[in-house]
């Protein structure tokens, strides 16, 4: 599942549901790189994070001419 934006895993009718969360656009405060590591033998997933260099993409957005909202989501994650 995907680009809601808020990662988690849930156990559904026998089946692992995953949204791996959003490199780059999160949307639960933590803006740090959101990733999955999923396990199918027991059908679990480790949620992750990692920290990358916000100000270097956040220059490369401005450079491309998007809209200030999608820089400054990168900084505080909402």
């Amino acid at each position: 599942m995907g680009h809601t934006h808020v990662r988690g895993a849930e156990s559904v009718d026998g089946s692992l549901v995953v949204n791996s969360g959003s490199v780059g656009q999160p949307r639960d405060g933590d803006p740090g790189a959101a990733y999955a590591v999923v396990d199918m033998d027991d059908l679990s997933a480790d949620l992750r994070r990692v920290e990358y260099d916000i100000d270097a993409v956040r220059e490369r957005v401005r450079a491309a001419g998007l809209p200030d909202e999608t820089w400054e989501r990168l900084e505080d994650g909402r």
